[in-house]
């Protein structure tokens, strides 16, 4: 691959006012105690300088710089879709791994591209493997997707016959098990 001096245009150039205003906000430096002449600061330092940046404020900076880039002639009209195609994967890769690693991922992919000017959208596994951390999953109680969601059956439930959470409980209260379970824990007369 060829290497060149070229600038990587990023998208933090092309954030909305408001987005800029409020990563801006964001604090650096956390106190985390303070007493008398002592203070305890935890300062973070940012990995790379799109962290941050939502999902929805990613794709509208991207479509910014897209149209950029094209008014600029710094990409051809006809190498449109290769550069979807990069856009397309990032939002790919928002659906399986952690967003804040494919900010990372991007961050790096426009750099990359600019010193070595290959077509956008070309993959690199080894960028996703060494970069994009997995998803944690969620269970279905942190989703909020409701009782449809709900597999295990509630152990406060089948013992007791009752659950302190109510409709708020992540699993299913299934009145056929508890009737079963105090069926099994009755007393047998001989």
């Amino acid at each position: 691959m060829k290497s060149t001096s070229t600038k990587a245009v990023h998208l933090t150039q092309f954030l909305s006012e408001v987005t800029k205003r409020r990563r801006q906000s964001r604090r650096k430096d956390f106190v985390l105690r303070s007493s008398g002449t002592e203070t305890i600061v935890l300062k973070t330092e940012e990995d790379h300088p799109y962290l941050g940046v939502l999902l929805e404020e990613w794709g509208a900076a991207n479509m910014r710089l897209l149209n950029n880039l094209l008014v600029t002639k710094e990409l051809k009209r006809e190498d449109t879709e290769y550069y979807l195609t990069h856009t397309a994967r990032i939002f790919e890769f928002a659906e399986k791994y952690e967003w804040n690693s494919v900010l990372h991922y991007d961050f790096r992919y426009r750099e990359l591209q600019a010193e070595h000017q290959f077509k956008w959208g070309t993959f690199f596994p080894y960028m996703e493997l060494q970069i994009l951390m997995p998803s944690v999953q969620k269970t279905s109680y942190q989703l909020g997707t409701g009782p449809k969601s709900k597999q295990e059956d509630c152990r406060i439930f089948k013992v007791r016959g009752e659950c302190p959470f109510g409709n708020r409980c992540r699993y299913r209260h299934n009145r056929a098990t508890t009737s079963d379970s105090q069926e099994a824990n009755k007393p047998k007369n001989h």
